[in-house]
């Protein structure tokens, strides 16, 4: 069974790397100061990274956004965000870095969420050599990304060397213990379908039970365990099978008392960022956007470089 799904996991991997978005950005229209790929080690092997570096004046350190990509948690690669990364990198002044994270089946959870919070980590720890700020980091991701973004958001609550000030929750998969069955939408075939999703799933978890763990299924956290994440950008689509669960995620994070800027947007399907329709995905970018420019603007680098100073000795936390 094992060596099945691995074979068809491979096989979607092929399928998907080959898709083109229908909807992205001309890069012409957003230049860089450079853009390069990076290996960075980390326990669950060596991660390839996109960094996209902004046109800047003056030294001061650049925030930081890290982009997960969709997939299933088993297909997809970064370069499927790649014209949308640049436009985040040039318009916001950050450093974005999109990252290739390990997948399932021969990865299962919690490997990529590991992986994704050791690269965060590491680029802290790098923040000096690479001129940025650790504690105006963000996180954001799609699909699958959403899900692992928010699981890096809440392991890095509190942490003592950096600070994740946003979290981009894009049609994300929330709630992986739900049988997908009665995941519906009012589309007679939307993008995700039962097959799919639960073939996504036995690959993603050595045990069912697994997804009962809010890291894996952070809808089913408690207010109590919410408390204290950094504000959110929640996006949902009208005919996505997972709007019901992102909408329910966003109304549990209000009421533990965290700042969620959510829109649903009419008329659209999973994916809707990348396939259109544009005026939909232009729009849900530009949302994306402004929450994490407001984010940047709220923490000033130089009060947090003091706060660096202080705490630079200090254990980080470890997953």
């Amino acid at each position: 069974m094992k060596l099945l799904q691995t074979l068809a996991a491979k096989l979607l991997r092929a399928f998907a790397k080959r898709m083109k978005a229908s909807f992205v950005y001309d890069s012409a229209q957003y230049p860089l100061r450079a853009r390069e790929t990076r290996h960075i080690d980390t326990p669950q092997g060596r991660a390839r990274a996109l960094f996209y570096w902004p046109l800047t004046q003056g030294d001061a350190p650049l925030p930081v956004y890290l982009n997960l990509h969709g997939g299933g948690f088993l297909a997809g690669v970064p370069e499927h965000d790649d014209s949308y990364c640049q436009r985040l990198a040039h318009n916001l002044g950050c450093l974005v870095v999109n990252l290739d994270y390990v997948l399932a089946p021969e990865h299962p959870f919690p490997a990529g969420l590991r992986q994704c919070f050791a690269v965060l980590e590491w680029l802290a720890e790098q923040a000096p050599e690479l001129g940025i700020d650790p504690w105006r980091m963000a996180v954001g991701g799609h699909s699958a990304g959403g899900n692992l973004a928010t699981g890096v958001a809440a392991l890095a609550r509190g942490h003592r060397l950096l600070r994740v000030v946003h979290q981009v929750i894009d049609y994300a998969a929330l709630d992986l213990a739900a049988p997908a069955e009665g995941k519906t939408s009012a589309l007679a075939k939307p993008l995700l379908r039962p097959g799919l999703m639960n073939f996504f799933m036995s690959c993603y978890f050595r045990d069912p039970a697994q997804a009962q763990d809010p890291l894996a299924s952070p809808a089913l956290a408690g207010v109590e365990q919410l408390r204290g994440l950094p504000p959110a950008t929640l996006i949902t689509a009208e005919y996505d099978v997972l709007r019901d669960e992102g909408q329910a995620y966003a109304a549990k994070l209000r009421q533990a008392g965290v700042t969620v800027h959510e829109r649903t947007f009419a008329g659209c399907d999973h994916m809707f960022t990348h396939l259109g329709p544009d005026e939909s995905a232009e729009q849900a970018w530009q949302l994306i956007e402004d929450g994490l420019r407001e984010a940047f603007a709220d923490q000033s680098s130089s009060q947090s470089g003091e706060l660096s100073v202080k705490l630079h000795t200090q254990p980080a936390r470890t997953l």
